[in-house]
Formats: C-alpha cells, sequence, structure tokens
C-alpha cells in the first residue's frame, strides 16, 4: 500500500474515533450539569487549543515532516483518552476533567489537522489535490457526522467508558498505519532556531495570509460562517434531549442520519467542480447554511435537525474542499503549514466565541442560536457574493 491510502486509510480511523468522541464527550457532560453555558463550554475547550497554539505549530510543521507530527498528535491522544477510560472505569467524574480533556484533544486534532493539509501536496500531484482532498473530507464526515456519532450515543448508552475505549484503539491502528508514511525532510529555515526563530515564522505565515488575496477573503468569510453555525451547534444536544424528546442513544441517530449530507458533500464536490465554477460553489454553501438555519429555527423537530446538521455538513464539505485546495495551489510550499495553521487559527477561533455565544442566547430560548444563525448568515452570503464577484476567476486552476 502506497503512502496515500495508507494516509486515507489513518484519517478514516481518526476521525472515526473523534466522531464517537463528539457524541459520547457532550453527553458525559449532560450527566453532570443541564447548564447551557456549561455545555457549550465544553466545545470552547475543544477548540481554544488552535485560539492559543495553532500559530506555533504552524511553524513545527514547516519545520518537520508532517506525518511525524501526526503520529506523535495520535500517541498522546490515544494516551490521554486511555486515562479517561480508566477514570471512568473507576467512577471519577466531574466538568474539570471532562474540560481537561476536551482541550488536550484539541492540542492533538490541531497539529494532526494542520500536518495532514501539509502532507497532502507532498503525496499527490496538483491536478489530484481536489480528488485527495475530498477523500480525507469524505473520511472526516463519514467517521465524526455518520458512523461515530450513531456508535457513539449506542455505545455511551451501554456504559460511559466504552466510547472512549473504542477511540482509543481506533487511534492506535491509525498510528500503525502512519508509521510506514515517510516524505522528504524539510529544508534548514532561513530563520534558524530558537524561540524567536519560530515567532519570526509564525508572523511570516500571518502576513501572508492577511495580504489582499483570495484566500484571506475566503477564510474570513469562513470564519464568520464557523462562528454563526456554532451557535446552534454546541446546543443542539440540549434542545435535542430536552424539547425535541430524543434519548441519548437517538441523539447519536439523529446526528448520524443528517451525516448523510455531510459525506454526499465530500463525495461529490470533485463532480462539482467540473461542472460548474468554484466561486457558484462557494456562493451556494453559504446559501444553503442559511437557509437550513432557519428551517431548524421554524420547525426544531428530530428529522429538522437531522437535515441541519446534514445540510450543513455538506455545505461545510464543499466549502472546505475548495478552500483547502485554493491555499494549496496559491501559498509557497515552504509556507503552507504556517498558512494552514493561521488560517484555521483565524477560521476555529470562530468555534469556542460562536459556542458560548450561543450556550449564552440558548440560556433564554433553545430555538435561538438557530434564528441568530440563520439571519446572520443571510447578510454573509450576499456580502460575499459581492464582494467576490469581480474576482470570480481568481481560483485557479490544476497546473
Amino acid at each position: 500500500m502506497n503512502a496515500y491510502p495508507r494516509v486515507v486509510a489513518a484519517a478514516a480511523l481518526s476521525n472515526l474515533g473523534d466522531g464517537i468522541r463528539v457524541v459520547a464527550l457532550p453527553l458525559l457532560a449532560a450527566t453532570l450539569t443541564r447548564d447551557p453555558v456549561l455545555v457549550a463550554g465544553l466545545t470552547a475547550c475543544s477548540f481554544m487549543p488552535w485560539v492559543l497554539f495553532g500559530l506555533p505549530l504552524g511553524a513545527l510543521i514547516d519545520r518537520s515532516r508532517p506525518e511525524a507530527v501526526m503520529v506523535v498528535a495520535n500517541v498522546g491522544r490515544a494516551a490521554l483518552l486511555f486515562l479517561l477510560t480508566a477514570a471512568l472505569l473507576a467512577d471519577v467524574r466531574s466538568m474539570l476533567l471532562v474540560y481537561g480533556v476536551a482541550f488536550l484533544l484539541g492540542v492533538g486534532e490541531a497539529a494532526y489537522d494542520n500536518a495532514a493539509q501539509s502532507l497532502v501536496p507532498k503525496i499527490v500531484g496538483d491536478t489530484g489535490l481536489e480528488k485527495a482532498n475530498s477523500a480525507l473530507v469524505t473520511a472526516e464526515r463519514v467517521g465524526q457526522d455518520l458512523i461515530g456519532p450513531a456508535a457513539g450515543g449506542v455505545l455511551f448508552a451501554a456504559a460511559l467508558a466504552l466510547p472512549f475505549g473504542l477511540n482509543t484503539a481506533a487511534l492506535v491502528v491509525a498510528v500503525a498505519l502512519l508509521a510506514g508514511t515517510r516524505t522528504a525532510a524539510p529544508p534548514p529555515a532561513d530563520s534558524g532556531r530558537g524561540a524567536r526563530a519560530v515567532l519570526t515564522d509564525m508572523a511570516d505565515g500571518m502576513r501572508w495570509l492577511l495580504r489582499p488575496h483570495p484566500v484571506r477573503t475566503l477564510v474570513l468569510a469562513g470564519a464568520a460562517l464557523t462562528f454563526l453555525t456554532m451557535t446552534w451547534e454546541a446546543t443542539l444536544v440540549l434542545l435535542a434531549t430536552g424539547p425535541m424528546g430524543v434519548g441519548e442513544a437517538g441523539y447519536g441517530v439523529v446526528l448520524a442520519a443528517g451525516a448523510v449530507g455531510g459525506v454526499a458533500g465530500a463525495v461529490i464536490t470533485p463532480l462539482l467542480v467540473r461542472r460548474f465554477d468554484r466561486w457558484t460553489l462557494q456562493v451556494a454553501a453559504l446559501a444553503v447554511c442559511a437557509l437550513i438555519d432557519l428551517t431548524l429555527a421554524v420547525l426544531p423537530t428530530p428529522v429538522t435537525a437531522a437535515v441541519a446538521w446534514g445540510g450543513t455538513g455538506g455545505a461545510f464539505a464543499v466549502w472546505n474542499v475548495l478552500s483547502v485546495t485554493l491555499r494549496q495551489r496559491l501559498v509557497p510550499p515552504g509556507l503552507l503549514g504556517r498558512v494552514n495553521s493561521a488560517a484555521r487559527t483565524l477560521s476555529i477561533s470562530a468555534v469556542p466565541l460562536g459556542a458560548l455565544t450561543g450556550g449564552a442566547i440558548a440560556s433564554w430560548d433553545l430555538r435561538a442560536p438557530a434564528w441568530v444563525s440563520g439571519i446572520g448568515l443571510t447578510p454573509l452570503t450576499a456580502g460575499f457574493t459581492l464582494v467576490t464577484r469581480a474576482r470570480r476567476d481568481a481560483v485557479p486552476e490544476p497546473r
């Protein structure tokens, strides 16, 4: 098996474990508290590492072999989940423990995801980038949104520790798959070694990203999209297990049923790119998110929750494949890790902010976050359309 299939297989297992945990951790938190702000705080803890460590991780990845970073990240996450499993078996539970685990897992996820985006151009040709990124996003959607959540809810209902133990096993196998992948070592960094050199590298990546450029526009629009979407996704567990009357296992099934849309979006993106221009697909992704959020706000049922989750996943899949591919084509190879990291840091900074905002809004009404997201995405879609229309052909074709 050559490098690319091994990387995709490792991504599938890593994301399967993540999908199990994405449901199991909020359900674990919900057994400890029903406070919407505290539950939303779990999402904030999961993504805060991107805000704190995203930029230095990008600088370190540009100085390393990305597959080595991915192996270290998965080993660390597996060890942490093993300890959480042991704690739950010993009946040790607290929100502080859940927050700490979520934060440290977020550090590993930030390192793994950033390194994976830097690895792809090293193992596939330019003409295969859309297909390769689509395969990785498909693995993410299948694991995190389809199989993982359904399994996570059922496993959690059977035994609190079971989903975290299986997540550990999936990461161990993923490490074994990645162990045989090896790319060329990067050239020595011009900035030298030490903390000052890393800071210089970080600044270079952020400066490149913030120049007037199609990449900057996509990143800023993506950050706004993420912020608004997270206002309702972070508290969906309370809306589902409360007014909707969905049980713990049923919540995972709702997410899994909706995940079909996310998987479909990732699978068909290469086909859509051959039929439509990329700008049209980007505008459509924003418009779809706005429409389905308003639908969930008007009619909150298990069916509309599944449709909202799936529609958002599909739109995000299309948006992410196009955004990542554009960065891989436009960013100089020696800067790719840093620019990817800067882009993800800006985008993912919106996750804890959106989650905490949604938690505060949901304290008033559990449907209010969906209203805020749908209404906010409407002018975002119109603004993105007007600002980018004149530069709709700026996205390069494969070389």
